[in-house]
């Protein structure tokens, strides 16, 4: 697809759109993203060409990541930044030439927009969807304490079937070595015996790479971690609120056993 027209002004509209953040406290140490809260697609390109019962799909959100993240950040006093746009539209938690930044295809559906971009239609679409979620995400940080190393902590959510089979885990912690705040969380949930927790499951962290933690929190030393909930236990306020009952003290009581 060639990139639409637009004017300033509405590229700039579209960026302002494109998240919503939570100025919580800094004092507890944790900084919130969601990177696939959202669903919408910029009216310039018309729901790339699919239905709309396909952006309401796993494939171009994940369902109840964001009402989790509000929660937690309610809960914990914590800043948040919240993406708004369909991951179909531009995956911001994949690196920009990452095959599947503007997924061609869903299981064999084509998503007709984003086959063969034109690279100024990738480059438009990187100004109104990245961008303004790394500045936001940027900002927050910089609002800590200079002493202070924030956690990040990034949360999604997975289908309960997959290839036709059920997934058992319904909190997973994917962490790797350096992010400094996997055993810490798993320990305190498992410990809870509340719910299924996956270690590194549904996926493994340590086998992929993963933009948002890599430019927000590696990349700058700061201990962090990719939460997945189980997409069937968000489906409700009541079971958000469980959820988010779970993981709050969790996180709350790794972050006071980090060291500053």
């Amino acid at each position: 697809m060639s990139a639409p027209v637009l004017s300033e002004a509405d590229t700039e509209k579209l960026a302002a759109s494109s998240i919503r953040t939570i100025n919580g406290d800094t004092k507890l140490g944790i900084l919130l993203i969601c990177e696939h809260a959202g669903r919408r697609v910029p009216e310039a390109w018309a729901d790339l060409g699919l239905p709309r019962s396909l952006l309401d799909t796993h494939f171009g959100w994940d369902a109840g990541a964001g009402a989790l993240t509000e929660a937690l950040a309610e809960r914990l006093k914590a800043p948040a930044v919240l993406a708004n746009y369909s991951r179909l539209f531009l995956d911001i938690n994949r690196f920009e030439t990452d095959w599947d930044v503007m997924r061609p295809d869903l299981a064999g559906i084509p998503v007709p927009t984003n086959i063969d971009p034109d690279p100024a239609d990738q480059a438009l679409r990187e100004r109104v969807a990245r961008l303004p979620f790394d500045q936001a995400t940027l900002a927050q940080i910089a609002r800590f304490h200079e002493s202070q190393h924030p956690a990040v902590v990034s949360i999604h959510s997975f289908t309960p079937l997959v290839g036709g089979k059920p997934r058992a885990t319904e909190i997973g912690v994917l962490w790797r070595e350096t992010c400094r705040m996997g055993p810490p969380v798993l320990n305190v949930l498992r410990r809870e015996e509340r719910f299924t927790i996956g270690d590194n499951d549904p996926y493994d962290w340590r086998q992929v790479e993963g933009y948002t933690l890599r430019r927000y929190a590696l990349d700058r030393d700061l201990p962090c971690l990719y939460l997945e909930i189980r997409n069937d236990r968000l489906a409700t306020a009541r079971g958000v609120d469980e959820i988010a009952d779970s993981l709050a003290p969790a996180l709350t009581q790794c972050i006071a056993g980090l060291p500053t």
